[in-house]
Formats: structure tokens, sequence, C-alpha cells
């Protein structure tokens, strides 16, 4: 499910219902699917499944450097109808896009002030070059620094043994919007 011909069958199916939240619910299942198909990838490069938010650091360090290598990723998947070669770092920075995506859906559908004020930026989700563009570029310059901020705060408070990195992950939750 990562050519442009399974997204449109894919979206050609889910816009038969012509409503919002259904419409909400199969983006946020089509996200879900290409999370599934990016961490199979990232997986196969490294021989076992990969968890992201361990790479919370190196992903807040890196982004500056992968945003125009993943937005011309972007572009290319919606013009040339499938994903372009992509590296182990470049997958890893689509998995963490996605999982923004999915949390930004999920407060949209449950109605939160959040929510309400993203989808109020929200493109016409009938459009699926300008949807796949707001769900992996857009969205990620909106709240891709907090999102990666929160990530490492959560980490933290999960994270029962000593991290030899703390600090800077410390660093990066104090950025928490």
């Amino acid at each position: 499910m990562h050519t442009l011909q399974e997204w449109q069958v894919w979206y050609q199916s889910a816009n038969v219902t012509g409503f919002e939240e259904p419409l909400l619910e199969a983006w946020d299942n089509r996200l879900a699917a290409q999370n599934v198909y990016f961490d199979a990838c990232v997986a196969k490069h490294i021989g076992h499944r990969h968890v992201a938010v361990e790479n919370v650091a190196f992903l807040r360090i890196d982004q500056g450097l992968a945003k125009p290598a993943i937005e011309k990723a972007v572009a290319a998947f919606i013009r040339e109808s499938s994903w372009p070669a992509l590296t182990h770092r470049e997958h890893l920075h689509l998995i963490v896009r996605i999982q923004l995506a999915r949390k930004v859906v999920a407060a949209i559908r449950q109605g939160t002030p959040q929510g309400m004020v993203l989808k109020s930026l929200m493109p016409d989700l009938g459009n699926r070059e300008n949807a796949i563009r707001w769900f992996l570029v857009d969205l990620w310059n909106l709240g891709g620094k907090a999102f990666l901020a929160a990530m490492a705060c959560d980490f933290l408070e999960k994270r029962t043994e000593p991290v030899s990195d703390k600090s800077q992950v410390e660093q990066l939750a104090s950025e928490r919007s």
C-alpha cells in the first residue's frame, strides 16, 4: 500500500460516504497502514522491530537536515505514484510524522480545543494530494518540534533505567509547548 494507485483505490472507497467523520477515520486507517509499511522497512534494514520513541533525541537534532529530503520524498510520492528509495533515517522521520498526523486526526475526531483549531487549518480531504501534503509536511511544520518534545517528556516518564543522554532528552522535553 505504498503506491499512489493504492492510495487512489483506498481514497475512492473512503470518499463514497461524503461525511467528514468517516473520511477522517479512513485517513487515520490509511496513515496507520503507511506507518506499518515504513516500520517494516526499518525492521528490514536493522533486523528487528523499531521503536521510534527511543530515537527522539536523534530525530530532534536531525529534523532540520532531513526536512528537505522528506518534503522531496512526499512530493515524489504524490507526483510519481510511489515512494522513492528512502534511507533508514528518512523512514524514521516519516514514521514520526505519521504519528503526529494520527494524533491530530484523533484530536479532531474527539473535538478537543486543539483539534478544532487544527480542523480549521485542514484542507479539503477530498483532494488527496493536498491531504497527503498536509498530513506529512504541513502538520509537521506547524507542530513537529513540540511533538518531539512531548515524545521526549513521555519517554522520560516511562523510562525506569538510567539514561546516559538524559540531559539531552530532558532538554527536548523542556521545549514542550
